[in-house]
């Protein structure tokens, strides 16, 4: 009986709910039709902003797994050239998805807050290590192929390269995580 009367109840809701809702109009939820028009090139704007930052999250995904290895492989750099060339390739994603973030426009009146203004914040830190951390490594190898050991602040590549792939992780990180 318990069941029946819960069948009653669930098909009466839904009879109610097709009626009631059925012959609803924008007007009748106090929306004008010409409030809400969206200005063409607001809408092309917003849709290439769009497409760019859903291409920088996808590279920036990419990104992180070729520098993880890059890393990894760190320690190799001195008996072959793997290292190198994944330092490489992640240099090359690593500047095509901040590509995707510096040209996706940015509509006036909209500001940075959370999860986002922390990532933006991060990049301040990872951009300039990341443009040094090849640099360096390329001198580096460089003095590993004279024989010679590195001083200076191209001694410091390592640390320099893992303060960069550490900011930069975060950075990702603080997008799967609402502030």
């Amino acid at each position: 009986m318990k069941k029946l009367f819960l069948v009653f109840i669930a098909n009466l809701t839904l009879l109610y709910s097709q009626i009631s809702y059925a012959d609803l109009s924008l007007n009748d939820l106090t929306f004008k039709q010409e409030e809400l028009k969206v200005d063409p090139q607001i809408l092309k704007v917003m849709e290439e902003r769009h497409s760019k930052l859903q291409l920088h999250q996808k590279l920036g995904l990419a990104t992180m797994a070729a520098m993880t290895a890059t890393v990894i492989l760190g320690e190799s750099a001195k008996d072959n050239n793997v290292h190198k060339y994944a330092g490489i390739t992640t240099g090359l994603l690593y500047w095509t998805t901040a590509y995707f973030a510096w040209t996706a426009p940015k509509p006036e009146g909209i500001k940075d807050t959370g999860s986002t203004e922390i990532h933006r914040a991060l990049a301040w830190l990872h951009v300039p290590l990341m443009t040094i951390t090849p640099i360096l490594g390329y001198l580096a190898k460089e003095d590993a192929n004279k024989g010679k050991e590195s001083t200076g602040l191209v001694k410091a590549h390592g640390g320099i390269a893992t303060a960069a792939y550490l900011s930069f992780m975060a950075a990702g990180l603080t997008m799967y995580f609402d502030f």
